[in-house]
């Protein structure tokens, strides 16, 4: 029993020294852990050329950090007050609190108070790579390793030095989330405010500084990929960076407002449903560098000069496919001089949007209201579609490596863009007549023009006697023929469409247009003094309705150019459209050389035309008005018109009976309107020649020998 109870004490003794030599062990380990890391943490910063006051691991291996400062590019440098960190460590996930980082580069200043880092791989490994100055990796290439489930910072404000003036933003409640291979997945902040000083007009044709204040709603993002933006600045495309990558998804910012003491701008919601980029040829870096290196382009010479608009159009070629959507715009600003108090022009917007594709620009605008007290300008829509500036950039990068002799045949027109199809929608306009004003405009509405004439003599520009004289006859002439001397007070139309299409360039020029109007609407008053409008009321006409259009085309192979239709038309009036083709239209006419373009000239042959009249009342309009300045009834002054039409008409042929048919066609038009068409087609297959064309303007008749007609009534 004794002998027992000394082994067992001994076993005793043995396990608590063994398990004091494991304390020992494990002891020394975690101070020599903690002495290795901070040596390891010490290291990193002075290897970057950086320092810290302190530099603390504890027991748990979480690291203090305080005083820190490390040096960035461009003479710039990081402050921050403290760091508290863990590292990851087995299953302890790394994290990371940030307090007073202030980052300072020459044109901007960052400020964050306070920042959480959570749930991030910052190993050891990690931290060396992403720290060292010694690592071989690309910044995009440390970027690419980190990662973390959440950075947060209650705010960041942003302070920029641009144009000679400082700007200053705050965000609110930043949150970067999922943020692994390089990318964001999702980011946000609660809102920001800022202020900045823009140069606005000052009514005396300069401008003056304003400084303005404004706000933001809350922001949303996704998918930021932070790698391939260090990568577009810091690297060279490879072989694998031919198509362009996506650099941000959707994004949106809401409640954008900015206004200043007098003016208030405002916009709903701005938002994106990404941007791509393409990899540029040398870092992007270098390329500003070198670009804001030279002070006077037109001073190099022309290799060099080649150089710089080489690098000048590669940032064109970065671009990818992006779009932008501002949605709500409304502007209150300061009516003009001379306006009463506190009237205000007010300018809203629905919807403003744009889209890229390369070098191909798309933008739409809808809703647009802009109003001074009763005077506004209205549309509905307005868009431009096939806007490329590519034809622009290829003739800038030929003519960057040009001499002067060489630049003197260079075909400038081919540096015009492809401007594609603008169209208008939806306008509504009553705004003053330029030609008037308030103060001269008499009771009735309308303005006369003796007014100027009593303005010079007031202020003594005109003799005394002169001054009598012209006021006695003007006085004279506005007793006589009042309507002629008196002009509308107010623009008022509106217009259903506009439309304005430019495409298929040859050297630059546009060779297939369209340009048209539909539903002109222009009010006749019933107190209308002007002599047009008193006529139009005669007629019956209380507005008057136009449209319009104008398509041509050229074909190259045949060297024709097809006219489409020439055509305007009235609403209860009718219309009247021409269309043909000419041939010996060669590329000469877009040459941009003024004197080969007067040769082409005399190249051109016609061939045919067509000419189309269709009557809509416009007719029996006439005949009313005939009969009324006649003291005639509508049938009597329709039979005298038919009778004398036809009789002239008639007599016109006898002389050339090749006229018969289209003589019978346009009486019985005239007789009983309807529909009037005529067709005149070349005999020889090439046309009718510029010679000859110039001597029947003299002469019609002469063509008659060389052309084919046919007309129709209906």
């Amino acid at each position: 029993m004794e002998q027992s109870g000394k082994e067992t004490g001994k076993g005793r003794r043995r396990a608590l020294w063994v398990v004091g030599a494991v304390t020992a062990i494990v002891a020394a380990g975690v101070v020599g852990g903690k002495i290795a890391l901070e040596s390891k943490v010490n290291e990193l910063i002075t290897a970057r050329g950086g320092k810290a006051g302190s530099v603390e691991v504890d027991f748990l291996g979480r690291i203090h950090l305080r005083d820190v400062t490390l040096p960035l590019a461009d003479a710039s440098n990081a402050r921050i007050a403290a760091i508290d960190g863990r590292p990851k460590i087995l299953f302890l996930s790394g994290m990371l609190e940030v307090t007073g980082l202030d980052i300072e580069v020459p044109t901007a200043k960052i400020s964050v108070p306070h920042a959480s880092v959570e749930d991030a791989n910052l190993d050891p490994a990690t931290l060396t790579e992403l720290l060292s100055s010694k690592s071989a990796a690309p910044l995009s290439k440390r970027i690419d390793r980190f990662a973390a489930k959440r950075v947060s910072a209650p705010e960041v404000a942003l302070t920029q030095a641009v144009a000679g003036s400082e700007q200053k933003t705050v965000y609110k409640n930043v949150n970067l989330t999922d943020i692994a291979n390089g990318s964001v997945a999702r980011y946000s902040a609660d809102g920001a405010s800022f202020e900045f000083a823009m140069e606005i007009p000052d009514g005396a044709g300069g401008t003056t500084q304003e400084r303005m204040t404004g706000s933001i709603g809350a922001m949303t993002g996704q998918d930021f990929d932070a790698a391939y933006m260090a990568r577009l600045y810091t690297e060279k495309a490879g072989p694998d960076d031919k198509e362009a990558r996506p650099l941000y998804g959707p994004l949106s910012a809401k409640a954008i407002a900015f206004s200043n003491s007098e003016a208030r701008f405002a916009y709903d919601e701005m938002r994106s449903s990404g941007f791509s980029m393409r990899m540029p040829a040398e870092p992007l870096l270098e390329t500003l560098e070198k670009l804001t290196s030279v002070a006077n382009p037109e001073e190099l010479g022309p290799e060099e000069r080649r150089a710089f608009f080489a690098r000048l159009l590669s940032l064109a070629d970065m671009i990818g496919k992006g779009d932008m959507e501002m949605l709500g715009l409304k502007i209150d600003a300061p009516a003009k001089d001379g306006e009463a108090e506190g009237e205000k022009v007010k300018l809203a917007v629905d919807r403003m949007a744009f889209q890229l594709d390369e070098r191909t620009l798309d933008a739409a605008l809808n809703g647009l209201s802009m109003g001074e007290g009763g005077d506004y300008v209205k549309f509905s829509e307005a868009s431009m579609t096939g806007f490329s500036w590519n034809s622009t950039l290829e003739a800038l990068e030929t003519m960057a490596g040009l001499d002067e002799q060489q630049l003197e045949t260079f075909p400038f027109t081919t540096l015009l863009p492809q401007f594609g199809t603008f169209r208008v929608a939806g306008i509504d306009v009553d705004l003053p007549n330029p030609e008037t004003g308030a103060d001269s405009a008499d009771a009735e509405g309308y303005a006369d023009e003796t007014d100027e004439t009593d303005a010079l003599a007031a202020e003594g520009l005109m003799p005394d006697a002169e001054q009598t004289d012209e006021t006695d006859q003007q006085a004279v002439t506005s007793a006589e023929k009042p309507a002629a001397t008196a002009v509308p007070e107010r623009i008022r139309f509106t217009l259903k469409n506009y439309e304005l299409a430019l495409t298929k360039p040859f050297h630059g020029i546009p060779t297939d247009i369209r340009f048209s109007y539909e539903d002109l609407s222009v009010p006749v008053p019933a107190d209308a003094q002007d002599e047009t409008s008193v006529q139009l009321r005669k007629l019956g006409f209380e507005e008057l309705v136009l449209s319009s259009n104008i398509q041509a085309a050229w074909d190259e192979p045949n060297q024709t150019l097809a006219i489409k239709d020439i055509s305007v038309s009235g609403k209860d009036v009718g219309s009247l459209s021409l269309s043909g083709l000419m041939g010996g239209f060669t590329k000469d006419f877009f040459s941009g050389d003024t004197a080969m373009a007067q040769v082409a000239l005399l190249g051109l042959t016609a061939r045919e035309m067509n000419l189309k009249i269709e009557d809509k009342g416009g007719m029996a309009k006439g005949i009313k008005f005939y009969a009324d300045q006649n003291g005639m009834t509508e049938d009597q002054a329709r039979g005298m018109l038919t009778m004398m039409a036809a009789a002239v008409l008639q007599q016109f042929a006898a002389d050339q009976p090749k006229l018969q048919g289209p003589v019978d066609a346009l009486s019985r038009f005239i007789a009983k309107p309807g529909t009037f068409t005529l067709a005149v087609k070349s005999k020889a297959e090439t046309g009718i020649g510029a010679f000859d064309l110039i001597a029947a303007s003299e002469n019609p008749v002469l063509l008659l020998d060389k052309v084919d007609l046919e007309a129709t009534a209906q």
